[in-house]
This record gives C-alpha cells, structure tokens and sequence, in this order.
C-alpha cells in the first residue's frame, strides 16, 4: 500500500474549518426553529462536545491504523460489508457537496443578483473544486490555509465594523420558552455537520493529530457561531428573525471607514469557503473508492462524474425553493451525518476490538 501524502494537523483542521464555517454562516430561524439565537450558542456548545465523544474511536482507529482511513479499516476488519462502507461515506460526500452547493446558490441569488445564471457560477465553483481535488489533498490544504486568513480576516473587520450597532436591549433570555430552539438547534449544527465523515476518511493524510489540535479548531469554530449569532441578535434584533440568512443582512449593515454594505465582502468570503469544503468532499469520495480508482486519470474520470453529478442535481433542487426544503430536510441529513460521523465508527471499532480479542484469546 503507497503511503498517503501527509500534511500538517494545522492544513487539516484549517480546512475542516473552512467546511464547517460554510453552511454555519447560513442558519435562520426557519431552521433552529425559534427566535431567539442567544439559545443557539449553547445548541453549539453541545455539539462540540458530541463531536469530541464521538471522535474518540476515529482516535483509536488512527492509532491502531495510521495509514488507513475508517473506510479502508472496514474492508480489512468486515471484508464484503466493508466495501458497502465505503460506498455509504462515497454516497454521503455527494450529498454533502450538493447541500453545501445549494445553500450557497441560494443565498447567492437569493440576496445578490436573482438573474445571474445559476448554471455558470455553480459550475466554476464545482471545476475549481474538482481540479483541485484531482491534484491533491496537499493543494487544497495550501489553499485552505491562504482563504482561512482572508476569511478570519474580513470576518474580523465585519464585526469590528458592527461593534457600533450593537444594541444589548436586543438580547432576550435565554430558554424562557423551553428547550426546544436549543434542542432543534442541536439537530441543525450535527445534521449539517460533514466534519467527522471527513475526518474518519482523511485522517491517514495527517501528521502528528491529537486530541488536544482537534478540540482546539472544534472550539474555534463554536466560538465563531457564537459571535455571529451574538451579533446578529444585538444588531438586527427581531428583523432578524424573518431573514432568510440573517448573518448576510447582518453584513450588510456594517459600515466601517466610510465603507458601507459589506455584504459583497461576505458572499466572496463564503464562496471561497465553500470551494475548499466542495474540494475536500470530493477528495474525500475518491480516497471512498480508493480500492477501485487507483490511478490518477480514473480518479480524474470519477471526480469529473461526482462534480457532474452535484451540478445536475444542486440545479434541479435550486430551482424551486420549496423542492429545496424538502430534498434537505435536517431529518434527512442527520440520518446521513449520524450513519457516517458516529454510527459507522463506533460499529467499525467495535468490530476491530472483536477480531483483535480473538486472536489475542
């Protein structure tokens, strides 16, 4: 077996990052269904520390395993069933890269210019993304890494430039109605979530990983949604609550050295998030199938299709908002996020412990 290209923990997570950051940046209050956001920061609260649980065995695995990834330990641990694993997870990035896509698609002509043609910049962003996967994970990490510090950088000025509409008379109390925004917020965050499905597939292609890195970019990225959601309450106070994406009109409020409507900024800052987080899904389905494409030009050939695929597909499902809503339902996506991110690992280990205790027995 070649030994996998490495890249440093810092790339990974910067990357996984960027995926993250993409679709958090969209919540609204159809989606957490409640009002009050202020609830939402404990709903990502909670889900850090479900995704630091539920990363222990991807841990143990990578200890045991270091050049292999979760899909390829099922093959050697469950023979036959573990191909249908790696079919699952190849299946669940195509879902995901279609989601990510969507969202992004609709925010765009949704806010920007409902005229542009859908087709023209969905398939840009998905050839960017597709050659960059064909060229490795070492490319999109270089890349991730150069749009993590614009993307931390115009994050910073757009809140530097809102400091001075925040208004605490906003800000409600938290849970005064029940828990059921929080627990629904909880759903959200885990259902859109793609960051234990990628890293039970890319941890062989890093270096030196630990638990301590992980819970570090696990907490930047709360920290992050925590600020939004802080400022999208203190600024928009209840307009907010009947945006569409709250967090662009909170954009394009700010106004900063005589600079207004830094929404443009926003959307550029999101488009190149979400080419990073299209790149790695779709460097995530080749290493999926890594058994059957083996060559560089059949992989080319399979990422090609994927790309085709979430083109035809983001398409369809944009055209009608309503199709939207109900093609990508958080019931449905958490049934995929949970099966790849949790479900899958913790059955993959188990079944390792077992063949280990056997020939140990």
């Amino acid at each position: 077996m070649n030994r996998p290209t490495k890249i440093s923990a810092l790339q990974f997570y910067l990357m996984l990052f960027l995926s993250r950051a993409t679709v958090g940046v969209t919540l609204n209050a159809q989606a957490v269904g409640g009002e009050n956001f202020l609830e939402n920061i404990f709903s990502s609260l909670l889900h850090c520390a479900a995704l630091f649980v539920f990363s222990l065995p991807l841990f143990s695995l990578h200890r045991d395993y270091p050049e292999r990834s979760l899909p390829a330990v099922a093959e050697l641990r469950l023979g036959g069933i573990g191909a249908a694993v790696s079919a699952v997870y190849a299946l669940y990035f195509l879902i995901s890269n279609t989601f990510a896509l969507s969202l992004l698609v609709v925010l765009l002509f949704n806010t920007m210019d409902p005229t542009a043609s859908r087709f023209s910049v969905a398939l840009v962003l998905l050839f960017i993304a597709a050659y960059g996967a064909v060229k490795g994970i070492e490319t999109v990490s270089r890349a991730a890494v150069c749009v993590f510090a614009l993307f931390l950088a115009g994050m910073t000025a757009i809140c530097i430039a809102l400091l001075p509409n925040v208004e605490t008379r906003y800000a409600e109390p938290v849970f005064q109605n029940g828990l059921e925004q929080f627990w629904r917020g909880c759903l959200v965050f885990a259902a859109r979530s793609s960051s234990l499905a990628e890293f039970a597939v890319l941890m062989p292609f890093t270096l030196r990983n630990s638990k301590g890195k992980f819970a570090l970019w696990n907490g930047s990225a709360a920290l992050l949604f925590g600020i939004l959601l802080f400022f999208t309450v203190s600024c928009l106070g209840e307009y907010a609550y009947l945006q569409i994406f709250p967090v662009y009109t909170l954009s394009s409020v700010a106004e900063i050295a005589g600079i207004q409507r830094m929404d443009a900024l926003f959307i550029g800052l999101c488009l190149m998030a979400l080419v990073i987080r299209l790149a790695v899904g779709f460097f995530a389905i080749s290493e999926s199938c890594a058994r059957f494409v083996r060559k560089k030009e059949s992989r080319a050939v399979l990422l090609g299709g994927a790309a085709l695929l979430t083109l035809m597909a983001s398409l369809w499902i944009t055209a009608d908002y309503e199709r939207f809503h109900a093609c990508f339902r958080t019931e449905y996506l958490l049934l995929f996020t949970a099966l790849t991110g949790a479900v899958l690992p913790v059955l993959v280990w188990c079944a390792d412990r077992l063949r280990r205790g056997r020939k140990i027995g």
